[in-house]
């Protein structure tokens, strides 16, 4: 049966123009097929350009997500630099401040460094010691090696810089009673940070438990009198000292890069400009061929030494075997598309006129109402064609004028001209997936531009619907929230800036202070016990809340840093209820721990479960009164053990439940203020466990207690 949206075809066929004498009709009749033509060559063209435009951005998008991997890795060596070296400034704060410092003394301050989750390998005290002090150091090293010590058996000196404490002990780098005034390697170091009065690292060195997979710095930093003269005399002390593990800098980064098939490695650059490797390899070959060549290199300094971080980057990197073909199957369906549109060129002319009359007329309508708006608008019909869009969407989509694009297929308008996007896949399969939904609604989805001009627009859409709730097309609206956005992160940037400084003096301040209910300064009475006690919880609460509000930047940033792995939940609850036995005491709570013989391990991050369940044995042991009980029972559900913990507390209004997950939100049922509560702790346990794949839901009722289940997968590990 002929198709009737191209008669002029069979006409032709019936009547075909020859011959030098045709008329001017037969000319017009002639048209589509002209049209036709110069429609299959400039689609031809398009297609052919498209394709070799795919190939460019491959190996543009190759280039940049590589330069992301780079930069990731490097902000993360970088932060581990400076996690380490706190601990070094804490031990230097100490000792400063102590008048007298002996072995136990420094332990104790510096095993309380060590339940923070330091970083460094060991650390030391190197003292100074002048001649009128050797023998009382000979007597305190001949009482700590049990053994006879004599520091001048080698000769007489001016002063001697003798290694005093270590904790844990590290034969082979700091041995106990060393003396390092003329050490080849760090006396230099010593006298630079003495002169410069700063932190100053050594040059790595193999280790002396593993010299052929470890390497090691140390970082020392120099220890004046506090009654030092400030117009400029000084009385060194002697240095405090930290030895760190090279590959406890690094191979936490490049884990969490999972930098899979990039060559990588770290050199230290030496003050003459010599290089040795020291990761992966310690005294690596440096000037080894790389088959891609050494294609980035980021410079950072370690306390005044410098690395650089090397990458060579693999051929088509971050570029998916879909990606790498797309071209030729753009090419493939272009030619296709072509041939179609070809044969569809009669009716699309024959039917072109009405539809941009209606086109113009709706447009017309809708500029009087929304061409002034501030909001980009854009509305589609039921076929994905652009029915409408304003002035503004057209400015932040990179058009000129808005008329460029109405009439078009919305599917090659979607980015705009000369816009990128963060995650432009992202973006694309996220607008593919709402259009494809004719029921869905978004009520906000930020979307970042990165070009021309980096900016965040926030995305709403809705079904167009008529009176018959019949499918008319779709809304979008993107508002520029680049402003709102920028003070949130501030905001947030501000909290973790101010709660990593607080750190470091809170661990000093709680490490005075359980020196000196230990005696350090002397016999402490009973009223003077009770208030350093008073004092101490406090610290350790004050340290929390630091902790909690870090977590919380963390997550906003997106920068958890999670360490996956099978973790068993029954000993790791076991542990903590043995931990937390002694506040159970207290109140006499009867603590039930019900766990399955056959209870599956979870993949998830140990310290972070931790940190999950001890929130909510927290919020048991606040809320349930003296003589009451708590009950951690555990189940499997499908893929996913699911683990309860049940009080028999006041409970929660049910008008309260909703928000009882959100930050700084302090439930009290009876106007009192919650003791020890940050309102913190459930909305950290809610974003752990959701991180992890996992879940958290609440079951209360008021008056008889609360029961908070937990959800994380099996340990089956993804793909």
């Amino acid at each position: 049966m002929a198709n009737p949206a191209i008669p002029g075809l069979i006409k032709r066929n019936e009547h075909p123009i020859v011959g030098k004498g045709a008329s001017k009709g037969h000319l017009l009749q002639r048209l589509p097929s002209f049209a036709a033509a110069a429609t299959l060559a400039m689609l031809l063209a398009m297609t052919l350009a498209t394709a070799i435009s795919i190939r460019t951005i491959n190996q543009s998008q190759s280039n940049l997500r590589f330069e992301e991997l780079v930069d990731g890795v490097s902000l993360e060596v970088e932060s581990e630099f400076s996690k380490s070296l706190s601990e070094l400034a804490a031990i230097r704060g100490f000792l400063e401040a102590s008048d007298y410092v002996n072995l136990d003394r420094f332990r104790t301050f510096a095993s309380a460094l060590e339940r923070e989750n330091w970083s460094v390998h060991a650390l030391g005290f190197i003292k100074k010691v002048d001649a009128d002090g050797i023998a009382d150091f000979n007597r305190m090293m001949s009482a700590q090696l049990d053994d006879e010590f004599d520091l001048a058996a080698n000769g007489t000196k001016a002063y001697y810089l003798p290694v005093a404490f270590t904790y844990p002990e590290t034969l082979g780098i700091l041995n106990p009673g060393e003396d390092l005034v003329d050490h080849p390697r760090y006396t230099s170091v010593m006298n630079q940070a003495e002169t410069e009065r700063r932190i100053v690292a050594s040059h790595p060195i193999p280790s002396a438990s593993n010299p052929h997979d470890q390497a090691v710095v140390l970082v020392f930093t120099p220890i004046f009198d506090q009654a030092d003269d400030p117009a400029g005399s000084t009385n060194l002390r002697g240095f405090g000292t930290g030895v760190y593990r090279v590959a406890d800098f690094l191979s936490g980064p490049v884990e969490r890069a999972e930098l899979g098939d990039v060559e990588f490695r770290v050199v230290d650059i030496g003050n003459d400009g010599g290089q040795q490797e020291v990761f992966p390899v310690p005294n690596g070959k440096t000037d080894e061929e790389w088959a891609g060549g050494i294609t980035h290199v980021v410079e950072l300094d370690l306390a005044g030494r410098i690395w650089q971080l090397q990458f060579s980057k693999p051929e088509k990197f971050g570029i998916t075997q879909l990606e790498s073909q797309m071209w030729l199957i753009v090419l493939t369906a272009g030619l296709v598309i072509t041939g179609l549109a070809t044969v569809s060129m009669y009716s699309l002319i024959a039917g072109r006129q009405s539809v941009q009359s209606d086109l113009t007329l709706m447009t017309s309508r809708m500029n009087t109402l929304l061409d002034s708006a501030l909001e980009s608008i854009l509305l589609v019909d039921d076929n994905d064609r652009v029915v409408w869009a304003n002035q503004s969407y057209a400015n932040v989509f990179g058009y000129s004028d808005p008329d460029f694009i109405i009439g078009t297929e919305w599917e090659s308008t979607r980015t705009g001209v000369g816009v990128k996007f963060n995650n432009r896949r992202k973006f694309i399969r996220r607008l593919t997936e709402i259009n494809s939904n004719r029921e869905l609604a978004v009520t906000s989805e930020d979307i970042q531009i990165t070009a021309p001009e980096a900016r965040t627009l926030s995305m709403t859409s809705a079904p167009a619907t008529g009176s018959s709730s019949e499918y008319l097309g779709r809304l979008w609206v993107f508002r520029d929230v680049t402003q709102e956005r920028t003070v949130d992160r501030s905001k947030s940037e501000f909290v973790s800036m101010v709660s990593h400084e607080l750190r470091t003096p809170l661990t000093s301040l709680t490490g005075f202070i359980e020196l000196v209910l230990d005696g350090a300064g002397g016999e402490v009475n009973r009223e003077t016990e009770r208030l350093l006690q008073k004092a101490h919880t406090n610290g350790l609460r004050l340290s929390r809340l630091v902790a909690d509000l870090l977590d919380i930047s963390r997550f906003e940033a997106g920068n958890l840093g999670l360490e996956f792995s099978e973790l068993s939940l029954q000993g790791l609850l076991t542990e903590l209820v043995e931990s937390m036995a002694l506040q159970f005491e207290q109140k006499q709570i009867d603590v039930k721990l019900k766990l399955p013989e056959n209870m599956r391990a979870v993949w998830a991050d140990r310290e972070r479960c931790a940190q999950i369940f001890s929130n909510l044995l927290s919020n048991a042991v606040r809320y349930t009164p003296n003589g009451g009980s708590v009950t951690i029972s555990a189940k499997i559900n499908g893929d996913q053990v699911e683990v309860t913990v049940r009080d028999t507390g006041e409970g929660i209004r049910p008008e309260n439940q909703a928000r009882i997950f959100d930050k700084f939100v302090r439930i009290s049922n009876n106007g009192k203020r919650p003791p020890g509560s940050t309102g913190l702790g459930l909305a950290i346990t809610k974003t752990l466990a959701e991180t992890q794949g996992g879940s958290v839901r609440l079951e209360s009722e008021y008056g008889k207690g609360s029961a908070f289940t937990v959800a994380l997968p099996v340990a089956e590990r993804p793909e």
